[in-house]
C-alpha cells in the first residue's frame, strides 16, 4: 500500500515532511502541530503538475 497524503510542517528553523495512508491521520497530526503552519497534499490528485514529467 502507498502512502497517499503528504504533510508538511514549517517551523522556525526548518521544514518537515510526514507521510499518511489516509487523510483523518494526516488531518490529526496537522492540528496536534498547531502553532505551525501545515499543509496536506493528496499525492494521488490528479492536479499536480511533477517536476520532470
Amino acid at each position: 500500500m502507498n502512502k497517499k497524503y503528504l504533510l508538511i510542517i514549517k517551523n522556525k528553523y526548518s521544514i518537515d515532511t510526514l507521510s499518511f495512508y489516509t487523510f483523518e491521520e494526516a488531518k490529526i497530526t496537522a492540528k496536534n502541530k498547531k502553532y505551525y503552519p501545515t499543509v496536506i497534499i493528496d499525492l494521488e490528485n490528479e492536479n499536480i503538475k511533477w517536476q520532470g514529467e
